[in-house]
């Protein structure tokens, strides 16, 4: 009696298209992956700045209101937008016609003071009311500084807010990407 062996027919492992049905679906899965990242990062970073904003916003008409010296006709609790290279700093100063960057010597009643700084993404763009937003400023009643309402003799690089569209400001932060932008009525 012959004993015989039985043999596989094929070795186990993976064949040459299974590795790639397999790699090309990994890619796929990754690939969704990425994007829903950059998307959720376009999303964060401008929720970022309209977090940071409103902080400013609220931080300068305090102090419009509760340090008053601080705001004159010429000088005011006032916001700033610098952006140097690929970097954006919103900057609240006291005291302040714009240019207050980096102040922090307490020089009142002759120049600003740097009080609060906040980074901005630089790939999110501001804008108020449709414009760019640069620079804003507070009265010592802790409203807006229009620039009808300013004597005729202030600084030219005093800080005034456009006009109002019915009673309101709308900042829209955008991420460059268009992928996400998000308004915040003043």
């Amino acid at each position: 009696m012959t004993v015989s062996r039985i043999r596989p027919s094929h070795e186990g492992g993976f064949t040459l298209m299974e590795l790639i049905v397999v790699m090309v679906i990994i890619a796929i899965v990754m690939g969704a992956g990425f994007v829903g990242l950059l998307s959720w990062l376009s999303t964060d970073n401008v929720n970022v700045t309209q977090a940071r904003l409103r902080t400013a916003l609220q931080t300068a008409m305090a102090g419009a209101l509760t340090s008053p010296q601080g705001s004159t006709a010429f000088g005011n609790w006032s916001l700033q937008l610098v952006t140097q290279g690929t970097h954006q700093t919103l900057y609240v100063c006291t005291g302040s016609t714009g240019g207050c960057a980096g102040n922090t010597v307490a020089t009142y009643p002759n120049g600003p003071i740097e009080v609060h700084v906040s980074a901005i993404p630089s790939n999110v763009h501001i804008t108020i009311n449709g414009a760019p937003f640069t620079c804003l400023a507070f009265s010592p009643l802790g409203q807006p500084l229009l620039a009808a309402t300013t004597p005729a003799t202030a600084a030219a690089s005093a800080c005034y807010w456009p006009a109002s569209v019915n009673g309101e400001w709308t900042f829209q932060s955008v991420a460059s990407n268009g992928q996400a932008s998000i308004p915040y009525v003043f």
